[in-house]
């Protein structure tokens, strides 16, 4: 079926208004721009999620403070876990997982008040218990 006049098109083998093409078209690049921050958040934290290398905890040198710049809760196959950052590595920024003893003593206030940058705490790698081989660690300030 063939326009009648020029005030209608085609659109998806059906005849539609041009009023109601042009608002199509205008609906979804405004839902485009709406979403775009929210694409160029994801794009960020893409970014930054490179620049972190994940380390296991025995790559850290005892008995070196690491500044924690933050941390957060996170769920491993493990159940629930705390992620830190950590500054002062040879790479630079590193991400640590906490063993689980520690995870549970910290609350999520605590997680808070790093974040906030209420609380400038360091992550210090201590020993390997000789009897359990746990790592350990002290929290200083």
């Amino acid at each position: 079926m063939e326009p009648h006049c020029s005030c209608h098109v085609r659109a998806a083998s059906f005849l539609l208004p041009k009023s109601d093409v042009i608002y199509l078209f205008v609906s979804a690049t405004a839902s485009l721009h709406a979403r775009l921050p929210t694409i160029m958040e994801l794009a960020k934290r893409f970014e930054e999620a490179r620049a972190y290398a994940s380390v296991s905890v025995s790559s850290l040198e005892p008995p070196k403070p690491y500044p924690i710049t933050t941390a957060k809760r996170i769920s491993t196959k493990y159940g629930l876990a705390v992620l830190l950052t950590l500054r002062g590595t040879d790479t630079g920024v590193v991400q640590v997982i906490l063993p689980q003893r520690y995870s549970h003593v910290m609350t999520d206030s605590d997680l808070d008040s790093i974040n906030s940058k209420a609380l400038s705490l360091n992550l210090v790698y201590k020993v390997i218990c000789d009897s359990s081989n746990a790592y350990l660690f002290a929290i200083e300030s």
